[in-house]
């Protein structure tokens, strides 16, 4: 924030409390409150579309001091990847522990395109629903599949949002049309800056059949209240939901789970105007890039709209994460003045990241396995299993399913294809005896949109670690980068002479991973 205190901007958002930033500093916990069975609460909250890099925690440049303090009292994982970069594959892996070509959600869930999560998988919330727990999701799904009974009030961002705000989006739609965003049906009333309609307006036609093309040029500030925006609605349940939960006996598991950063591009007020374009510092590796990803969506985009579209996008994506740090301390305060902060593991993470800019692209639209969208924060709080670190494990979403059930006692079922993370961060076992490598993959769907992939599919595959990462796609072009020497990925050593070792060792331990994890191609 550049020109007003952290509490003024509260009292403007109308989200100030009298404890806030206090969350944490005195714990509440009396062995009154404690959980009677023994077995610990979990708050999961799982932002869309984050790329860590945009975290103060992080080393970022939008000041979170409250996802930062998940960070500082817990673990934060420094080489934590996604299992595919977008949403559905990684979400899918992250309740299963199995990887996309494993579960067979490879492409984003549609129900004519792509069949979701169903009542016979076996997901964490489901084991642990059957267990005792008391599960519930607030926000975000694209798992869309069956009704499942271990969400007895699920919330989602295209169903239950969507209708309670038909009557606003409706009122939106009697406007012209040039003032609000048709966003997956919603009617997003937005104020476009003159410097991005500038830019929008030298475009003529030339996006005019573009599918996402409205998502862009319509990008901005958000004309709602912020008591009408999603993600401060799926906080609001999320607090709802604990203080009801404060007395009952089973332990529980909330989801929240924030669509922002994703698109929609467009941020309310306050947030909006608490970022200069100006004074926003651009990725120093926006001028390079492969060829093979020239054409991406992600590049056209930001070459279209050139360094004021760059900016704008910027701008509108910081704010949004400003917002989604303010929601989740709200929902941090909650816990804390229910006296539950100790007794709960709280997981914040995401499900892949974004460009921002970085090699001249935004958005995920791209091709490319860039540290950008395949990196992930993630982050581990509890306090009565984990002492405060950095960890530099190879972590990715299949990990996150393993490990909850181990930390709740609960077996951990043989499909399984991540790791527990709990031996590694307790001493239990050397980290040096933990998976090496983490895996990322964009494979081809079935042609009717079934769980399964076929014999003879193609896919493009990624392995990161040790320093190093691996890229493989299916008309046979390879990447190699040294991660250690040129984090940024600016030059691929894939024909370098004195790395054919290492791009034959990464080679060989893809095709162990696809060989031990059931890839029929």
């Amino acid at each position: 924030m550049q020109t007003q205190t952290r509490r003024e901007f509260l009292r403007r958002a109308g989200l100030a409390t009298a404890a806030f930033g206090q969350i944490g500093l005195e714990s509440k916990i009396s062995g009154a409150n404690q959980l009677r069975t023994g077995r610990p609460n979990i708050l999961f909250v799982i932002c869309d579309q984050l790329n860590p890099g945009a975290l103060s925690c992080y080393g970022g440049p939008v000041d979170t001091p409250n996802i930062d303090q998940i960070a500082a009292e817990g673990i934060r994982f420094t080489q934590a990847t996604c299992t595919t970069p977008f949403c559905s594959p990684t979400r899918a892996s992250i309740v299963t522990g199995m990887y996309p070509h494993a579960h067979g959600v490879v492409l984003n869930a549609n129900p004519a395109r792509q069949i979701g999560i169903g009542r016979d998988d076996t997901t964490t919330e489901k084991l642990l629903n059957q267990a005792g727990y008391r599960t519930h999701h607030y926000g975000k799904w694209h798992l869309e599949g069956d009704e499942l009974p271990c969400y007895p009030d699920m919330f989602r961002s295209g169903l239950e949002y969507k209708e309670k705000m038909a009557p606003v989006f409706e009122k939106v739609r009697r406007q012209d049309k040039a003032t609000w965003m048709n966003w997956y049906g919603w009617a997003l009333p937005v104020e476009i800056s003159a410097a991005l309609q500038k830019q929008v307006d030298a475009l003529g036609d030339r996006w005019k059949d573009k599918r996402f093309a409205e998502f862009i040029t319509k990008m901005g500030r958000l004309k709602l209240p912020l008591e009408q925006c999603l993600d401060v609605q799926v906080a609001d349940l999320t607090c709802s939901r604990l203080r009801t939960l404060q007395n009952k006996n089973d332990p529980f598991m909330i989801t929240c789970s924030f669509t922002w950063p994703h698109d929609p591009n467009v941020a309310p007020s306050p947030y909006y105007e608490a970022f200069d374009p100006a004074k926003i510092r651009l990725p120093a590796n926006r001028h390079v890039r492969e060829k093979r990803f020239e054409k991406n969506w992600s590049r056209e985009i930001v070459r279209a709209l050139g360094e004021p579209g760059l900016r704008e996008f910027l701008r509108v994506y910081y704010a949004m994460v400003k917002l989604i740090d303010d929601q989740v301390g709200r929902i941090l305060e909650t816990l804390n003045a229910l006296g539950k902060m100790d007794d709960t593991i709280i997981i914040f993470t995401a499900d892949h990241g974004d460009m921002m800019g970085g090699h001249g692209m935004v958005w995920k639209s791209t091709s490319a396995f860039y540290e950008e969208v395949v990196r992930v924060p993630l982050l581990v709080r509890y306090p009565r299993k984990f002492k405060p670190q950095l960890s530099d494990l190879a972590a990715d979403s299949t990990d996150l399913m393993p490990t909850l059930l181990e930390l709740t006692g609960h077996p951990i079922g043989r499909q399984v294809q991540g790791q527990s993370l709990v031996p590694f961060l307790t001493a239990a076992r050397d980290p040096s005896e933990a998976r090496r490598y983490t895996y990322c993959e964009r494979v081809r769907p079935h042609p009717q949109g079934r769980r399964k992939v076929l014999p003879g599919t193609k896919g493009d595959f990624m392995i990161r670690g040790n320093g190093w990462k691996f890229i493989r796609y299916r008309d046979g072009q390879e990447y190699l980068y040294n991660l250690r020497q040129d984090p940024t990925e600016t030059t691929n050593l894939v024909d370098d002479p004195k790395c054919r070792s290492r791009r034959e060792e990464l080679a060989a331990e893809i095709n162990e991973w696809l060989r031990r994890t059931g890839w029929p191609g």
